[in-house]
């Protein structure tokens, strides 16, 4: 692979056609291929990853490999791709130095261990892959996602696009859209503006009780987000009996004492939450 010259769009593009010549395939509908062709983007992406020789970054879709070498010019990188048609391509193509490259379902697999997430995922599954980002012990993720994504893991209680993937995500993240980008940074051009988003693992006090339960728990209350909290609990009681092992007479004394009983879901803060499962899950009333 050419080193690509740094004006612009047009030298990836160009790049891009001989690859697809070259390995002989077309971007993938299936797999939600759209391959960056801006050159900015890529430089922002990486400036942003503050990458030390000690990373180990995991790129979820490594498709050409535009990103890959350059971040292997910092630090080590496993490629993750799904298709093997890339996956020799990106062994052909670039430097086998700090690249290690796995042709894996990025669902399915067994990770090895990194510190940093840095990517341009597959659209067509980004809350897949946020759910199992989630659950991932790693300190900062760089992302490309579409604008109305980002817009639902970014909401704020109240808005149209808050739910239980705004919640869990905020739960476990710091998060900060850095730069929008236009259709035409991606070839084919996909039919809305994406955006580079970071991702900060933080430290929540006091964290949820049972962190899976906690997912499982704010997943199903979201199910009646426009319910006020009384009646959605109420609605939610077959999933709190069974899972956070509740009987009727304790959960009706804890429900008769809620604070924010007559407070929409929707409206109810990742904290608030946090503190409705912890009451939920202890002895204690709220």
């Amino acid at each position: 692979m050419k080193r690509c010259a740094r004006d612009g769009s047009m030298s990836l593009f160009t790049e891009l056609n001989n690859l697809m010549v070259k390995y002989r395939f077309r971007p993938s509908k299936k797999f939600g291929q759209n391959f960056v062709v801006n050159w900015r983007a890529i430089e922002r992406i990486v400036r942003e990853s503050a990458l030390k020789e000690k990373d180990t970054v995991l790129e979820i879709g490594a498709g050409t490999g535009f990103l890959t070498r350059e971040i292997q010019k910092h630090c080590r990188v496993i490629a993750l791709e799904i298709e093997k048609g890339f996956c020799e391509l990106l062994r052909k193509e670039l430097p086998k130095k700090n690249l290690t490259v796995l042709n894996a379902d990025f669902l399915h697999c067994e990770l090895p261990a990194f510190n940093k997430v840095v990517s341009f995922p597959p659209y067509n599954i980004s809350k897949k892959i946020v759910m199992r980002l989630l659950r991932e012990k790693f300190e900062l993720g760089i992302l490309v996602f579409q604008a109305e994504f980002v817009e639902k893991l970014i909401a704020q209680p109240g808005f149209a696009e808050y739910g239980a993937l705004s919640v869990l995500s905020q739960y476990h993240f710091s998060l900060k859209p850095l730069k929008r980008l236009g259709p035409g940074s991606f070839f084919p051009k996909p039919k809305s503006d994406s955006v580079i988003l970071r991702m900060k693992r933080i430290k929540r006090e006091p964290p949820a009780a049972d962190e899976e339960k906690f997912e499982r728990f704010v997943e199903q209350l979201f199910r009646y987000k426009n319910k006020n909290l009384s009646n959605a609990l109420q609605k939610a009681f077959p999933f709190i009996s069974r899972e956070l092992a509740l009987e009727k007479k304790k959960f009706g004394k804890k429900r008769a004492e809620l604070k924010n009983a007559q407070k929409k879901v929707m409206l109810l803060g990742v904290e608030e939450l946090v503190e409705l499962f912890n009451s939920l899950t202890s002895k204690r009333t709220l």
